[in-house]
C-alpha cells in the first residue's frame, strides 16, 4: 500500500564531506539519530550543503529519495535540480525553519530535521529536475 513521503531537511557540512559527498547518495549520521528521526523507505530529503562547502556553497543542490537506511547512514536516490535552490531564496520561504538563519553552520557537521510538506513544496516549486 502506498504511503505519503514524510519531508526532511538535512544539512551537508564539512564533518564528512570528502567520504560522503552530497551527490553520492548517503547521508552519514549516528545511527542512533537516524533511527530516532522517524526517517524511513520512501521518504524525500532537501540536500542543502553548508557555507564551507564546495561548489554547493550555502545552497540545495537536489534532493534525495531515501532507498535504505544502513549502519553507514541514510542511502538515497540523489535527484539534482537544474538550479540550485539559494539559501536566500529557500530560509525565509519556509515557516518551519525560520530559527535556522541564527544557526552558524561552521560549527556544525551533519544534521537532520523533519519539515512540512508545505514547507517543501513551497521550497522545490518551479524547480526541474536535472534528469540523466
Amino acid at each position: 500500500m502506498f504511503r505519503k513521503p514524510n519531508y526532511f531537511f538535512v544539512v551537508f557540512g564539512e564533518a564528512h564531506r570528502d567520504t560522503y559527498p552530497v551527490d553520492g547518495g548517503v547521508y552519514s549520521h549516528d545511527a542512533n539519530y537516524i533511527t530516532s528521526s522517524g526517517i524511513t523507505l520512501g521518504d524525500v530529503i532537501l540536500l542543502y550543503c553548508c557555507g564551507n562547502y564546495p561548489k554547493h556553497n550555502q545552497e540545495i543542490p537536489g534532493l534525495g529519495i531515501v532507498t535504505s537506511i544502513e549502519t553507514d547512514g541514510i542511502h538515497y536516490q540523489y535527484l539534482p535540480f537544474c538550479h540550485p535552490v539559494s539559501w536566500s531564496a529557500f530560509q525565509p520561504s519556509v515557516p518551519d525553519l525560520q530559527e535556522l538563519g541564527k544557526i552558524n553552520w561552521t560549527l556544525k557537521g551533519n544534521w537532520l530535521r523533519k519539515i512540512s510538506s508545505i514547507s517543501f513544496r513551497t521550497t522545490i516549486g518551479g524547480r526541474q529536475i536535472d534528469w540523466p
